[in-house]
């Protein structure tokens, strides 16, 4: 992923099944370790997406990474900054304002409260958030698994329910198949009046 604000994760919600794989796959990525075995979790598993259902189905929200993106531009500490096109959050400078989540148009960010995040950073013996910060709330956001070949909820979901969208790439194939088309339109043309 080199491409300046042109990725995002695309869900398709005809099949998303709301398995969770995804939610799953997104904390023991950035939780490195978190999840060791299978069985029942005491913890809170706290991923940067949010399964969203609805009558029509499920999907999981995620951050788009938004060329001017609202949060970044309400963040007045700095904790939100764009690195290589991806929107991230440095949680250290986060002082909970939820200036970010009113702005956000997705719904993508979401409030969690320090003593979940402290529960989950206890049992599992990650990193977390620093316990010493005394805040009441952090902020929690898709970050593309910055680092990664690609996001692991695109990686692990069952269905292929989850794409990685690259911008410039998608609208270069869209310009393709358009002049094909209208090159096809032309051919039948000249063949019907031949």
């Amino acid at each position: 992923m080199d491409g300046e604000l042109s990725y995002f994760v695309m869900a398709d919600i005809e099949k998303c099944t709301g398995c969770r794989a995804c939610e799953v796959a997104c904390f023991a990525a950035h939780e490195k370790g978190a999840l060791k075995t299978v069985g029942t979790v005491t913890s809170p598993v706290i991923p940067n997406l949010y399964l969203t259902k609805t009558d029509r189905g499920t999907m999981p929200v995620q951050c788009h990474h938004c060329e001017n993106a609202p949060c970044l531009q309400s963040c007045t500490t700095g904790a939100i900054f764009r690195q290589d096109g991806i929107v991230v959050v440095n949680r250290r400078k986060c002082i909970g304002c939820k200036n970010c989540a009113m702005a956000c148009p997705f719904g993508a960010i979401a409030m969690l409260g320090a003593s979940e995040v402290v529960k989950a950073a206890e049992t599992f013996g990650c990193a977390g958030v620093p316990k010493e910060q005394g805040h009441v709330k952090y902020v929690n956001k898709c970050d593309l698994c910055v680092g990664k070949e690609r996001p692991a909820c695109v990686a692990t979901c069952p269905n292929e329910a989850l794409r990685l969208v690259d911008l410039a790439s998608e609208v270069q194939e869209k310009r393709i198949r358009a002049t094909n088309a209208i090159e096809s339109v032309a051919d039948s043309t000249k063949q019907g009046r031949a």
